[in-house]
């Protein structure tokens, strides 16, 4: 079988379990091209009888340092909006999703690995919406995602003061479901992944569209209202403090301007 080949993607399909390895440099920032190559995917695994589970990982010591802000520095001259577009898509894909994150999550990098159905991870991994720290709203619908996952509390905490927190309190409020040694990450992520592909495929999907339907519902109206907000905080002084401070390696200086 013919599998798909990307530059930023290494594929490999066993049991009929896909893993997807993100290797875009040592970031992993996440580009339009990154993504439209992962909504590739996702529709070849959806189209794919010999494909009933995704393990998403990434190269490196970090899983995605999301997008790469210095891109919407001069005012918000590049939009997220594509990124978004791309994200909903993500979200729409009907392959069970396994994300074994190993390093780093941030931004739109953790609300990439919202989108799996589990997440596990090892002692390395750190989990962060820093967007309020940069001036500007959430995205990537994690307004919407992580109360879908941890509850509402726990999500106004991450998003409102924008902490890092570790494996074990991701593990304590169900951000993940497991913590494990980075060696065996991948190899316990396929192995849940394989439990899945080993029951009745179009009965799993079906129970998948079940569980997610509330969640693809609610995305479709969070990724617009998060556009919304953050291109009108990308002309604040804030975010031009929040991005400078980030560059410069500081703590920001918010006027609240």
């Amino acid at each position: 079988m013919t599998l798909p080949e990307f530059n930023d993607l290494s594929v490999t399909l066993e049991d009929y379990v896909a893993t997807v390895e993100i290797s875009a440099g040592p970031m992993n920032f996440l580009s339009v091209p990154l993504l439209e190559h992962l909504v590739e995917l996702w529709s070849w695994a959806d189209q794919n009888p010999e494909c009933r589970a995704i393990v998403l990982c990434a190269k490196g010591s970090v899983f995605s340092a999301g997008a790469n802000f210095t891109d919407f520095m001069g005012g918000g001259a590049v939009s997220p909006e594509p990124l978004y577009q791309l994200a909903q898509k993500l979200f729409e894909g009907e392959t069970p999703i396994i994300a074994a994150i190993q390093g780093a999550a941030v931004g739109a990098g953790l609300g990439l690995a919202m989108i799996a159905d589990e997440r596990i991870a090892s002692p390395k991994a750190r989990f962060v919406a820093n967007f309020v720290q940069l001036g500007f709203h959430p995205g990537f619908a994690l307004s919407v995602s992580l109360p879908f996952v941890v509850g509402p509390a726990h999500s106004a905490s991450l998003l409102m003061s924008a902490k890092r927190i570790k494996s074990e309190e991701a593990l304590r409020i169900g951000l993940i479901s497991e913590c494990v040694d980075e060696e065996s990450l991948i190899e316990r992520a396929q192995s849940k992944a394989k439990a899945i592909a080993n029951n009745a495929p179009i009965a799993v999907r079906d129970v998948r569209k079940t569980l997610r339907a509330p969640l693809i519902d609610a995305t479709r109206q969070a990724l617009k209202h998060e556009l919304a907000t953050q291109l009108k905080h990308f002309h604040t002084k804030d975010f031009g403090e929040g991005i400078s401070a980030m560059l410069g390696k500081r703590e920001p200086r918010f006027k609240g301007q």
